[in-house]
């Protein structure tokens, strides 16, 4: 009677109370590992399979990275002006030109340019530039997003206990997004947003391991990104922000100056490590430890960031619409999928355990938002998207991943729709000429689409993007999408007959 009654107590449960038991009953490491990782191999393989030339933006901070380990200094005399490396993102200071970007991306791409410079230098073996730009690309950008990309899938299957939500979520925001084309350019958007994904999941845990909360190591690490993400974009302080009050909230039981070494001190050493590197940088370059490179641009756009706060007024109705919903640019029209993370965010909120997490990622997704709405470029330059929302984006992946079951196959059909989308871009040009933004006010509803109207047409004119499908098997023009869509394909059937086995097994017990 007593194992009767238990039964008919199972299968009362819900599914999602039902999946989150079985899960906990397993060791963190076999109940993650495994797929993480799976998750992490096929990220490794989109992020690097394609290679997008940077052009001005990422060429200033390929000269800084030559500079620094070619020449130990921090002008870019030598490169600015050179075929490869050529770019009018420039800072001009006492007769020399620097960077005028935030240096993270630069000092990462340093660090991992050393070891390969001095192998070509002892081995006489000189790669091309391309190659070069290439290999420090996927390094720099394309593995840390990986990476990142991996942790969002151990997060959502965490909170929703489904294997199956949670690889749909984070496909929707890793291919499905500017994450996916970004991936594959040395830009510091994506960087910066996987650095703080990084630290957001760090933080998540001091959640559920309290005892972490002691650990002076673990604490430096999540300030130390937190300030990374700082100097490889400035504007992701609107979120640095939220995640430092989730941080401190977390640890409010040790505020006392007994514990300060665990909490103030990592926080005080880890985030502003980063932030004494760039004003070491600002004092070598610009003379003044406080002035950045925005504050000496050597271009035409001089006199639009001294206007406001660097380029920033104040929000713009019309601007909101053209980041969110208009065709040409917006973020849900090119990526639908989004759509339905405003609808889980709400399922997100009524997980009681969870509601101060929706409400850090609401917040920071406003401010991003109300920040880029006054820039005088809210739409990025030549990009095809708003890429400064980038860094946001992996966020949405956890009120994706809360949504209910009788959702899940729209979520299905419109993660396809973005992926499709984002593939464009990526597989022909992303960076969208931004002559129609400048000379157009207002925008017509539908007379400009970024990814029709440039990339696709780029793709019908036979233009695809640097690819290893074109390299080492010699697939040609439509072909090179092949790899990826088979990739996608049994990474999803893998997750597939893993969801129906965890299923079959754990509800014939």
């Amino acid at each position: 009677m007593k194992h009767l009654e238990t039964t008919r107590m199972v299968c009362k449960m819900n599914d999602q109370t039902l999946r989150t038991q079985m899960l906990y009953s397993y060791p963190h490491s076999l109940r993650y590992t495994k797929r993480a990782l799976l998750v992490f191999i096929l990220l490794v393989f989109m992020y690097g399979y394609y290679y997008q030339d940077p052009g001005a933006n990422g060429n200033s901070r390929l000269g800084l990275i030559f500079a620094i380990v070619q020449e130990q200094r921090l002008t870019i005399d030598s490169y600015y002006n050179q075929e490869g490396t050529q770019t009018v993102d420039i800072a001009f200071v006492n007769g020399h030109y620097y960077s005028d970007k935030a240096i993270g991306t630069s000092i990462l791409g340093a660090l991992f340019y050393v070891p390969i410079y001095w192998l070509m230098k002892l081995t006489g073996h000189q790669l091309s530039l391309l190659h070069i730009k290439y290999i420090l690309t996927f390094l720099v950008v394309g593995l840390p997003s990986a990476f990142a990309g991996s942790l969002v899938y151990v997060l959502c299957e965490t909170i929703s206990g489904s294997r199956l939500r949670a690889y749909l979520a984070t496909l929707a925001v890793t291919l499905g997004t500017m994450v996916l084309p970004f991936s594959a350019i040395l830009f510091g958007h994506q960087l910066a947003g996987a650095l703080l994904f990084c630290s957001f999941f760090l933080i998540f845990q001091l959640k559920l391991k309290p005892e972490w909360r002691a650990k002076f190591g673990y604490l430096f690490l999540i300030c130390l990104l937190l300030g990374s993400a700082f100097i490889t974009e400035y504007t992701t302080a609107v979120i640095i922000l939220p995640l430092t009050i989730y941080y401190i909230y977390l640890l409010r039981e040790k505020l006392s100056w007994r514990w300060f070494r665990f909490i103030m001190l990592p926080f005080l050493l880890g985030a502003f490590m980063p932030i004494l590197i760039l004003m070491v940088y600002n004092s070598l370059a610009f003379g003044n430890p406080l002035t950045i490179g925005y504050e000496h641009l050597a271009n035409q756009y001089q006199a639009s960031m001294s206007q406001g706060f660097m380029g920033i007024s104040w929000p713009r109705l019309i601007v909101l619409f053209y980041l969110t919903f208009h065709p040409a640019h917006g973020l849900f029209w090119q990526s639908p999928v989004l759509l339905l993370a405003l609808v889980g965010l709400y399922f997100l909120w009524r997980a009681r355990r969870y509601r101060l997490e929706a409400l850090i990622i609401l917040v920071s997704f406003c401010f991003i938002l109300l920040i880029n709405s006054g820039y005088f470029m809210w739409w990025g330059g030549y990009s095809f998207g708003p890429r400064h929302l980038i860094p946001i984006l992996l966020f949405l992946s956890l009120p994706l991943a809360m949504l209910p079951k009788r959702l899940v196959p729209l979520a299905i059909v419109l993660c396809a729709i973005s992926i499709g989308q984002m593939l464009i871009p990526l597989a022909g040009n992303m960076l969208a000429p931004d002559d129609y933004f400048i000379e157009n006010s207002h925008l017509k509803f539908f007379g400009y689409s970024s990814i029709y109207s440039f990339s696709f047409q780029q793709l019908v004119k036979g233009y695809f993007a640097y690819n290893l499908g074109e390299k080492i098997i010699g697939l040609r023009k439509w072909m090179i999408l092949l790899p990826n869509i088979l990739a996608i394909l049994v990474m999803s059937g893998i997750f597939g007959i893993s969801e129906l086995h965890f299923l079959k097994v754990h509800r014939s017990k």
